[in-house]
């Protein structure tokens, strides 16, 4: 399946690092699309499963879970896997 693009939802990473989600994969396990900013790389193309955990990136890039708008787009991509 293709990745269903949504309207970007800004938020920010564990390490503070502000990362935007735009979109979801529901048939692939990193299910979360989207891309992290970075000041000496600007922003890089990232993929995190539902966990927030991001693919190939440290710990600081993982996504912050207790952010609302984080809980309700995982909520929204298990919800598209069912």
């Amino acid at each position: 399946m293709a990745t269903v693009l949504i309207d970007p939802i800004a938020t920010q990473t564990r390490g503070g690092y502000f990362a935007e989600v735009t979109g979801v994969d529901p048939t692939h396990h990193d299910c979360l699309i989207g891309t992290i900013e970075f000041a000496a790389l600007g922003k890089i193309a990232v993929k995190w499963n539902d966990l927030g955990i991001c693919r190939d990136r440290a710990d600081a890039c993982n996504l912050d879970m207790k952010r609302p708008e984080v809980s309700d787009v995982v909520k929204t991509a298990n919800e598209l896997r069912a």
